[in-house]
């Protein structure tokens, strides 16, 4: 169960943040044709520099805590 669970969760999961994103890009759409954006949605980039920023620092405290190097590897076996 706990198999069919997590393949469930792992295909759904793009899905699901496929059509969150399309929803917002309406929203914002919206927004922007009404000329109430607010200017920290006006700068696309930025936002995104930053979220690739934040996964880098996440993946690398992930690979900390999973690799065993004789110093970290908290979880590894």
């Amino acid at each position: 169960m706990r198999v069919v669970l997590l393949i469930l969760v792992l295909v759904l999961a793009p899905f699901c943040a496929f059509f969150l994103w399309a929803w917002a890009v309406k929203i914002k759409q919206e927004s922007k044709i009404a000329g109430t954006l607010p200017s920290w949605q006006d700068m696309p980039m930025t936002w995104l520099g930053i979220a690739g920023f934040a996964c880098a620092i996440v993946g690398f405290i992930v690979m900390f805590f999973t690799q065993d190097q004789g110093y970290g590897g908290l979880f590894a076996s």
